[in-house]
């Protein structure tokens, strides 16, 4: 699964940019699946599942990944303080 950030397009008039994604068929296939039994868009779907990765995943990624490099970073430091 591949996105591929330049060929996103800003629709100045809603505030939303266009991307194109390449996915494997039988995902594309699971997506529009669930779209058809909610009613709703191929388009609602992907927006869902980013929403829910975004609240849920990719914070917790950030922060993971934030306090890494603060850990990296002030190592000696932090060393030097479990010590007092």
């Amino acid at each position: 699964m591949a996105i591929r950030g330049s060929r996103t397009r800003k629709d100045e008039t809603q505030g939303q940019v266009a991307m194109t994604v390449r996915l494997p068929a039988e995902v594309h296939e699971a997506l529009r699946a669930v779209a058809f039994a909610n009613g709703g868009s191929l388009n609602d779907v992907v927006l869902r599942a980013i929403a829910d990765f975004l609240t849920h995943k990719g914070r917790r990624d950030a922060v993971e990944a934030m306090a890494t490099r603060v850990r990296e970073q002030y190592r000696v430091a932090l060393d030097k303080l479990k010590d007092l």
